[in-house]
Order: C-alpha cells, then sequence, then structure tokens
C-alpha cells in the first residue's frame, strides 16, 4: 500500500518579519534555543534564517491541519536543526511525535530556501 503524502507550504516577507524579530522576547516565544544559537550566527541572513523557519513551523501545521496554537501545537512544538552538510531537518517534541502516530503518520521532511525578500518552507508528512 502506498502512503499519502500531507504538504504544508508557508511563504514569508523578510522584510515585514524583520520588524517582529525587534518586539521584546518575540524570538525566545517563537524559536527553540538551537534555532537561536544558529540563526544568530548568520551576521548576513539573520533575519532570513529566522524567517524560513518561522515558516517551516507554519507549514509543518498546515500539513497536519492543526495551525499553531491549536489542539495543543505551538511554536517551540517545533524546531528546525541542520546536518553538518546545511540541510534542514525537522524536530518535534514528545506532543506531537503522540499526535503523528495518532494520525498513522511516521516520517517527516522540511525544505527550506530564501532569496532576497522571502523565505519558504515545505514540509510533508508520511501518512500510512
Amino acid at each position: 500500500m502506498t502512503k499519502k503524502i500531507l504538504i504544508g507550504n508557508d511563504l514569508v516577507n523578510i522584510p515585514r518579519f524583520e520588524r517582529s524579530l525587534l518586539v521584546g522576547n518575540f524570538i525566545q516565544k517563537i524559536f527553540h534555543p538551537d534555532e537561536i544559537l544558529y540563526c544568530e550566527k548568520k551576521v548576513a541572513q539573520k533575519s532570513a534564517s529566522y524567517a524560513a523557519r518561522y515558516a517551516a513551523k507554519e507549514a509543518f501545521a498546515k500539513a497536519l491541519g492543526t495551525g499553531l496554537y491549536a489542539q495543543g501545537v505551538s511554536f517551540l512544538d517545533i524546531w528546525i536543526g541542520n546536518e553538518e552538510s546545511g540541510r534542514p531537518f525537522l524536530n518535534i517534541n514528545d506532543n506531537i511525535k503522540a499526535k503523528l502516530m495518532k494520525q498513522n503518520i511516521d516520517d517527516y521532511d522540511v525544505s527550506l530556501s530564501h532569496h532576497i525578500d522571502y523565505a519558504m518552507a515545505t514540509v510533508i508528512l508520511f501518512k500510512n
């Protein structure tokens, strides 16, 4: 039997998103400490890196069909790591893993991209 694929996409306008990064503790409310460490090292493309990760969180929630802050899914439940090669990968906490198991989702992947004023992400969930 073939797997069903659930897809979520999101697009972020980087200049608009940069304003959010300057508000209070926005970064700490939205991004996992590992993401913050990674993005803060990206001096020239810091905002783009944050924006792409934000897009990934939104894309994940769209693929899952819950939206963020609905049904117990929040920004800090989902975070992006990077392999040594730079390739991004999706991390999720145990709460989200349990939600995926209930929906028979057994694998997932993420792709990030940014160019000039836009960052985007695509998340694919694989369902048995």
